[in-house]
This record gives C-alpha cells, structure tokens and sequence, in this order.
C-alpha cells in the first residue's frame, strides 16, 4: 500500500504558496470530523524532515505514492530537481497517474502531432515533451499563484478535480460528500453530548435515591442493618456511574473543543452550539454532584478550552467570557482548599485572562490580573523554592507587568521588573545548559533588560547585555541550523550590537555586524516569503545598512540597499493597507531614499518627498498620529521647500 496519496512537485522560488493552499485543500475534502486529513499528501516543505541525503528521500516518497501533482510554470519547467522528480515518475510510474495543474505560462495541445505546442517559456518540464498518449485534463491555478485562501469556494472546487481522482469518485460526488461530512460532524457532537447527558440524568436519579434510602436505613433503627447494606450497594453503583459519568465527559470536552480549534471556515455560531450542548451536560453533571472537587476542575479545563477555542476563531469577547467564568470557579477553590496544584492552576487561568484582556486593549485590566498572578506563584514559591516549573512561571508574571510598566513611559519601574525577572531565568538556564529552552528563555529575558537599558540611555551596560545574548544565540543556531525562530533572534541581536557599536564610533564592527545580519534576513525571507514580519525585519536591515553606507561616502553601495529597502515596504504597504505601522515604514523609507540620490538625482528627490508627504498626511487624517510623527511631517515638508527653492534658483 502505498503511504502517500499524491507527491507534489513545484518551484520552490514562485510557488511554494499555493502548493501549501492546495495540499490543505487535498487533505480536507471528504474528511471525516475525527480524522485529521482525508488523504496523504507528501510536499518537501511539511513532509521531508532534515535529511543528510536528500534525494534518497525524495525517491523513497515518490516511489511510495500513487499519484503525481505537476505545478506547471517556467520556473518548475527549468527546475532540475522537477525535472529529476518527473523523470523518476515517467521511468517507473508512467504518464498515466501524473496531473497537471498550471500556475503560469500557456498550455496548447495540438491534435495534429498528438503534443503540446513546445515553444519559448514552456511551462512544462522538457522531459515530458512526446510523454502524453492523449490531451491529459489540467487545472488552471494561474489566478491562485500569488496566494490562495483553502477556504475559497472556487479554489476548493479545483482541488477536488485532484482530490476526486485521489478518492475514484466523480467531483460532485465528492463536492456534496464534504458537505455531508461538514452536517454529519455537528450531528455527531451534539449526539454524544445528549447521550452523556442521559447517562448523567441516570447517574443523578441512582445517586439521589441512594442517599434518600441512607436517610431512611438512620431513621428506622429496626431496619437499619438490611436497609444500610442496600443503600451501600445503591451508593456505590451510583459512585461507578458518577465516575464512567466524569471519565466520558473529560473525554468529549477535549475532543470536542480541541477539534473545534482546527475547523477551518466554521461559523462561529455554529462552534458556539456545539459548546453550549456540550456546557448543558456538564452543568447537568454537576448539579447531581454540587460538592464534587475533580467535577468543577473539569468545569475549569471545559472552559479553558472554550477560551482557547474562541480565541482561535478569533472571537475574543466570547473566549474572555469563558476565562472569566472559570477564574470565578478557581479563585472559590483556592480560597476554600489552599492547595499547591489549585493555586498553580489558578495562576494558569489568571495568565490566560491577562493576555485576553491585554489583546482586547484592556491595559489597566491585564495588569491586575498578571499581578494577582505574581502574588500567587511567590506564594508557592514560599512553599517550594526550589520548584523550576514555579520559578519561570513568577519571571514570566513579572516580565509581563514589565511590559505594561514600559508601555506607559514608567522606565524605572519597567527595568525593575525585567531585572528582577533576569535573576531565575539566569538560575533556570545555568541549571540546564543543554536544554535550548531555558538558554532560550534567558536571551529573552536578557533582552527586555538590555533595551530598556538602552532606553535609559545606559549604552554600555546595554552592549554588556546584548553581547551576552548574541553569545548565546550563536551557539544555539550553530546547535540547530534549521532553527528559523532562532535564526530570526540571531538577526535581532546582531542589528541590536551593530547599532550600539555605531553610536558608540566603533564602525567597522558596527558594519560586520549589519552584514552578518542582511543574508540572515535574506535567508529567512526565502523560506517563509509570506511571512510579513520577516519582510519588513529585512527592509529595516536594509535601510539601516544603506543610511550608514551613505554617512560613510558609499553612495552607490546605499542607494542600492535603500532601492531595495523601498521595493519591499512599497509591497507591504500595498498588501497591508489598514496596517499603519507598515504604511508609516514607507515615508521614512523613502526620505532616506531621498537623502541617498540627493547629488545624483535631483529631480528624483522631489518626486519622493511629495509621495512621502502624500503618504503622511493620508495617515494623519485617518489616524490620530503622535507628536513624533507630526516633527517628521514638518521634516518632510521642510525639505521639500528647500528643493524647490533650489529649483526655482
């Protein structure tokens, strides 16, 4: 049998996108609710692990699947690894079972040869030309190449033309089985839910008559030894019931909410049906147990999920309602109980609580709830000093109040927090030098003191700090390559150092470190071209570059990067439009560009500054910018004035 239903092979350079798209799209169609995809599909970037000897792997997966998708475009065509990939296919699994779908360039069959017309940017692998007995039916991608949404109706229905052949049924047949299974996954859930909640109205029934029957066996002496001994067994088998009652709830809950937090394009209010049944038993459970301590932890973990769940579908409101509900249940228990594992959950559920609040841009609320969240781990700590789990929960509690300390201009305070915060994740990671977690969770920590520092204007005990930092996370990168997260912190320690290293008139290192930084960047944004952060990292590295290569008398070398630097915030800008952070990285961009081209362009430079100025007075009417913003305005207009006045000279 083969492990993978179809093999995807396509242009890493162009059309890594939408082969993601489809795969997910593949996978989904026709999946029942528990299952986590349909079908098998194997693509490098999700499939392929790190591997010594990559086209061994490649050969095993190709061999080990049964059908081939051809994302056809010139790029693919003049891939050498497609065109190995393709040559396998036709040499050992013939014509036949290779699919076609275009992402750009033309395709023409010409019945006369029996062939695709071959000419100039043929989409098409050479190796194929004279393979195909008949027109092979392929699917056109072409609009899809730039990014595809898997939830998109028209985008799914040209999957199933794979996706049909993958299953041997016809596409309409497939196309109304997805929805079928879409019906048939909200029937299933809040079957399970009725039924649990008639196994809970059994448990309740036994359990009340068996203490109604306790009570009578007290009152009538006469009876008491026969009656007792059949309330006992009453009582137990209703005590089996409750927990067969507990064990399926706890099941159902996380299977249910847990799955619910990977259903791509479901309503809300349809989520919300299938937690509110699921809530209605479990209120049902309760009630037949009020005193009952793991039911109401349950109850806690239920809501958790809804949170979680909520969040996810990014219905905030909701999943803070839920929070706030299951921290009502643990703060009761803590203060009732007093126990270590109950406070530890409590400081869980606070934390969650805080980040909601903190997202909903409810900064006074957050901070109250990260400081009662402080309070109760110091309290466990005064029990077990020693506990680790307990000793990076309290740096992260206080790092978190750091933050809120920062956001309102409180940088003593903020600085406090953040060293005080330093002290256990020193412990944690000296504890446990091989564990890249801890080392990572101390250059993080390590970080928040050293900006701080460096808004303080302490300079060198913040190059103290980021030296260290960098330290570790060279060795962390060199220890795992593959790493991109910690690649992408290297990068940001490196452009921290450099920048330090600048001011401080220590130039050359300032500039090894930029460009040690830039093909860090370049690499990050070449396997993740989607990823916007990575984008705008790499135009500010750029444009950093470029204004110190222009202060240094490069102007060639600047203008270069600032090109380059423009190029990709004009995208962003594009892409982004209601995303002002990225729209107020464009004018700056582009008066440093004006700077840079100031003696070898002068007319450029007007054109430059009156798109910044554009660009700015757009944000200031639909954004109430800050004073910092209005002195670049005044900036900008300045220095248009000045190239004016030259102009009319």
């Amino acid at each position: 049998m083969a492990l993978y239903d179809a093999f995807v092979s396509y242009s890493h350079a162009k059309d890594k996108p939408v082969a993601a798209a489809l795969q997910s799209v593949i996978q989904r169609l026709g999946k029942p609710w528990y299952r986590r995809r349909a079908l098998r599909v194997f693509r490098d970037d999700t499939s392929l692990s790190a591997t010594p000897s990559l086209w061994p792997s490649i050969e095993q997966a190709l061999g080990n699947s049964r059908f081939l998708i051809l994302l056809a475009s010139p790029e693919a065509a003049s891939s050498p690894w497609v065109n190995k990939e393709i040559s396998y296919w036709l040499d050992n699994k013939g014509a036949d079972t290779l699919l076609v779908a275009l992402t750009d360039g033309d395709l023409a069959w010409d019945n006369a040869i029996g062939d695709f017309i071959w000419r100039e940017g043929m989409p098409l692998p050479p190796v194929l030309k004279g393979r195909f007995a008949s027109e092979p039916k392929w699917v056109d991608l072409r609009a899809y190449r730039d990014g595809a949404d898997p939830r998109d109706s028209r985008f799914i229905e040209a999957g199933s033309d794979f996706a049909a052949a993958f299953h041997g049924l016809p596409k309409e047949d497939l196309l109304s089985q997805e929805v079928r299974q879409q019906r048939r996954a909200l029937r299933l859930a809040c079957f399970a839910a009725v039924a649990l909640l008639m196994l809970t109205g059994v448990a309740s029934w036994q359990w009340a008559e068996a203490v109604a029957q306790r009570r009578e066996a007290v009152a009538q002496r006469r009876e008491a030894e026969a009656q007792r001994a059949d309330a006992i067994r009453q009582r137990d088998r209703a005590e089996r019931n409750l927990e067969v009652a507990r064990k399926t709830a706890e099941n159902l809950i996380s299977k249910i909410a847990q799955g619910l937090q990977f259903v791509e394009g479901m309503r809300i209010e349809a989520i919300q049906q299938i937690l509110e049944t699921t809530r209605a038993t479990m209120d049902e459970l309760i009630r037949s147990a009020p005193d009952d301590q793991r039911l109401q932890i349950m109850r806690v973990e239920m809501l958790d999920e809804f949170a979680k769940t909520y969040r996810a579908a990014g219905a905030l409101d909701r999943a803070l309602a839920a929070t706030d509900e299951a921290l009502t249940i643990m703060r009761k228990m803590a203060a009732e109980l007093g126990e270590p594992t109950v406070q530890s959950q409590l400081a869980v559920v606070l934390n969650r609580a805080g980040d909601i609040r903190q997202e909903l841009g409810n900064r006074p609320g957050a901070l109250a709830v990260f400081e009662e969240s402080l309070a109760v781990t110091r309290a466990l700590l005064a029990i077990d000093p020693a506990n680790a789990r307990w000793q990076r929960a309290a740096s992260i509690a206080v790092t978190k109040i750091g933050d809120m300390r920062l956001a309102e201009g409180r940088l003593a305070e903020a600085l406090a927090a953040y060293e005080e915060a330093l002290a256990p994740m020193r412990k944690l990671a000296k504890a446990n030098p091989n564990d890249p977690d801890r080392q990572r969770d101390l250059t993080v920590s390590l970080n928040k003191v050293g900006e701080t520092k460096l808004a303080v204007r302490d300079a060198a005990a913040a190059l103290s700090i980021f030296e260290e930092t960098l330290a570790i996370r060279r060795r962390l990168v060199w220890a795992d390559p593959l790493q991109s997260d910690w690649q992408q912190d290297l990068g940001n320690s490196l452009m921290y150092v450099a920048k330090i290293y600048y001011r401080s008139g220590k130039k050359p290192q300032a500039l090894a470190a930029y460009e040690e930084c830039l093909p860090i960047r370049r690499k990050l944004v070449s396997m993740d071209p989607g990823k916007v952060g990575l984008q705008r990292d790499l135009s500010m590295t750029l444009g950093t570059l470029g204004e110190i290569w222009l202060a240094e008398g490069n102007q060639s070398a600047a203008v270069a990067l600032l090109e380059e630097s423009v190029a990709i915030l004009r995208e962003l800008a594009r892409a982004l439009p209601s995303n002002s952070p990225l729209q107020t990285d464009l004018p700056r961009g582009l008066f440093s560009l004006a700077l840079a081209v100031a003696t070898v362009d002068a007319p450029r430079v007007r054109t430059l500054l009156q798109e910044a100025i554009m660009i700015t007075d757009k944000l200031d009417r639909e954004h109430r910018m800050d004073r910092e913003f209005a002195d670049f305005q005044r900036v900008l207009r300045e220095s248009l004035s000045r190239v004016s006045v030259r102009k009319s000279r």
